[in-house]
């Protein structure tokens, strides 16, 4: 789920919204194989918590309905699938990935078969299907705190408090993996730019409201670390994926977090160029993406699902972040994430040079 910078221009194509015209073929199919397969599929995501609950949610029970054997790797690298698609030596083939890898029109990338994956059921929903991929699960940036530092009433109320240095002090963890994506809307909202002004985003005032609290802020690259950080104390609010705040809560960590302004997010199901069971990943990514499957996810982390036709159910079901979303000025932070792929070199310059004063 972070969001990785990419080392080859090319993968960056942006990614358009487009729904079903743009697979492969028309129609839907079902959502898992009626008789025994064999074979082998492999798949990739992030690790962590997340994976280990796609694992339980989704890949388990698929090899115990289909007989085919799911292997697994981690972490996505999207350098490493361009090697293996250049080198015609691809080992992978599902792999959980954002939109910065470019989903529609990539050479690297296997076009959604629609006749065996269901994209029809994403068109009533905020995340489409694309042409190279279809939407996994909705989670989100929150605003975590440490629940000792905070109590109640007294607790921060949305991203705007991370620049409240002076009612909340203390250090703040925020996410450096990709080009402070998220938190430079976030920082323009606190400036006062209308939302709907927010694109193309001023970059120099982002950053410049932000070096009005540069002096509080902890820089991560691995997610865990604003969980760590914030539990312990070390900082006393952070910009958190939720799942993994929900998690470490349901341990009874002293920690929590708000809804309002989350910054959401869908990860993608991507079949690379050349994947060695192109057939059983078409069928995988079907399974998890079905309105019967979908919402599995939420009985071992709080991701929601992101088929509109699918419900979350089980143990993290009532903190699935589409339950908690604010109005006015608390509602999701939405990031244009074409904008984000056209301009990220322009963002890697600027906002680089930003990190390394």
């Amino acid at each position: 789920m972070r969001r990785i910078k990419l080392t080859v221009a090319a993968a960056v194509t942006a990614a358009a919204a487009v729904g079903l015209a743009a697979c492969s073929s028309g129609g839907s199919s079902a959502s898992s194989t009626s008789a025994k397969s064999s074979g082998t599929v492999e798949f990739t995501a992030f690790g962590g918590s997340g994976q280990q609950a796609e694992a339980e949610a989704w890949l388990q029970p698929f090899e115990k309905s289909t007989g085919i054997k799911v292997t697994q790797d981690s972490p996505t690298d999207y350098a490493k699938v361009q090697q293996m698609v250049k080198a015609k030596h691809v080992i992978w083939d599902v792999v959980e990935a954002g939109t910065d890898y470019g989903l529609t029109g990539n050479s690297t990338l296997t076009n959604i078969n629609c006749q065996v994956v269901s994209c029809s059921q994403f068109n009533g929903g905020e995340f489409k299907t694309l042409q190279q991929g279809v939407p996994l699960f909705v989670f989100a940036y929150t605003l975590a705190y440490n629940t000792n530092k905070f109590k109640g009433s007294a607790a921060p109320t949305s991203f705007a408090d991370i620049f409240n240095t002076k009612k909340y002090p203390g250090k703040r963890d925020v996410d450096a993996s990709g080009d402070l994506q998220g938190l430079l809307e976030a920082a323009l909202l606190a400036d006062g730019v209308p939302r709907d002004k927010l694109y193309p985003l001023d970059v120099n005032r982002a950053l410049k409201k932000l070096d009005t609290i540069r002096s509080s802020l902890v820089f991560y690259q691995d997610a865990q670390q604003c969980i760590n950080d914030v539990e312990s104390g070390n900082s006393v609010m952070g910009m958190c994926y939720n799942g993994r705040v929900t998690l470490a809560k349901s341990q009874g960590e002293p920690i929590d977090q708000t809804y309002n302004q989350q910054i959401q997010y869908t990860d993608y199901l991507m079949i690379p160029k050349g994947a060695p069971d192109e057939a059983n990943a078409q069928k995988l990514v079907a399974w998890i993406t079905s309105a019967a499957h979908n919402g599995n996810i939420s009985n071992y982390i709080a991701y929601a699902p992101a088929n509109p036709k699918a419900t979350a159910t089980g143990k993290y079901s009532a903190e699935v972040v589409t339950k908690h979303e604010g109005t006015g000025v608390q509602a999701p932070i939405k990031v244009d994430l074409p904008w984000w792929n056209a301009n990220r070199s322009k963002l890697d310059e600027t906002v680089g040079a930003w990190l390394a004063k």
